[in-house]
C-alpha cells in the first residue's frame, strides 16, 4: 500500500472500542483535513477512521519500519501504558521505532489519578522521545509533587512549573490545558505562549493545536497562534 509521505498517525494500542483521547484528536486533525491514518491493532494502517475490528493485540505483528515510514506525527497516550503486556510492548516499540524514523511523537498524558504515578514513572526515561506533550493542570501539580518541587496550583503557579517542565526534559512543546481555571499555555524554545483554554473537548482542542503548528511551522509565533486558533474554535 503506497503511503504519503507526512501523515499524522494515530495509535492506541488498548483502545479496541475506538472511544479514547487518541481516537478524538485523530478525529479532529481529520476532520480538519489533514492526512491522518491509524496503526490498527492487527499490525495493518489505513486512512482514518480504522476499519480493523480485532481484540487481540500481538507486539510481533507490527512491522514498525514499514510503517512509520514517511510518517511526520505519531499521536498516542498514557493509557496505553496501563494496558496489558502486548499493549505496552506494542506502545513501547511505536514511540522507539518512532524516534528512529523522523517521526514526531505526540503524546497526551491521559492516565486515571490513582495511576498517575505508574504513567508518569514510565514516561520520563523516554521523555526525550517525545515532541508534544499535553498537560492539564492536576498533572502538572502531581509532577510537581513526584520531583520534589514547590506546588503552586494557581494560574501563574502552574504555568511556571510548565515552564520548568519543559526546561528540564527539553520537550519542544509542552502544553498545559485548565478548563476550570480559563488558561492554556506551552512552554516552548521561545519562551511561554498564553491563551483562553476555550471549551472544546481535550481531543478536538489538542487537533486544532496540532493543525495550527503544522500551519505555522517552526517560526517564532506558531505556538501562540496555535493555542489562539484553538482558543477560538
Amino acid at each position: 500500500m503506497a503511503r504519503p509521505m507526512g501523515r499524522i498517525l494515530g495509535f492506541a494500542s488498548e483502545d479496541s472500542e475506538g472511544t479514547g483521547v487518541v481516537h478524538a484528536v485523530a478525529s479532529s486533525l481529520h476532520g480538519l483535513d489533514r492526512d491522518v491514518w491509524w496503526i490498527q491493532r492487527d499490525g495493518t494502517d489505513c486512512p482514518y477512521p480504522p476499519t480493523d475490528e480485532s481484540k487481540e493485540i500481538h507486539r510481533a505483528a507490527f512491522d514498525w519500519h514499514d510503517l512509520l515510514n514517511g510518517a511526520r506525527w505519531l499521536l498516542t497516550s498514557g493509557r496505553s501504558i496501563l494496558g496489558d503486556e502486548e499493549e505496552f510492548a506494542s506502545w513501547s516499540a511505536a514511540l522507539t521505532f518512532a524516534e528512529l524514523e523522523g517521526t514526531l511523537n505526540a503524546f497526551i498524558l491521559d492516565s486515571p489519578s490513582n495511576r498517575f504515578n505508574d504513567v508518569w514513572g514510565v514516561v520520563v526515561p523516554r521523555i526525550r522521545q517525545l515532541h508534544i506533550l499535553l498537560l492539564d493542570g492536576e498533572q502538572i501539580d502531581e509532577i510537581a509533587r513526584l520531583e520534589n518541587w514547590p506546588i503552586d496550583s494557581s494560574k501563574e503557579g502552574r504555568i511556571a512549573t510548565l515552564e520548568r517542565i519543559h526546561r528540564q526534559t527539553l520537550v519542544p512543546h509542552v502544553i498545559g490545558r485548565d478548563i476550570k481555571q480559563g488558561w492554556a499555555a506551552n512552554a516552548h524554545t521561545y519562551g511561554v505562549a498564553e491563551a483562553s483554554s476555550g471549551e472544546s473537548a481535550t481531543g478536538t482542542w489538542l487537533g486544532l493545536v496540532m493543525d495550527g503548528l503544522i500551519q505555522s511551522g517552526h517560526v517564532k509565533g506558531a505556538a501562540q497562534e496555535a493555542l489562539d486558533s484553538a482558543s477560538i474554535s
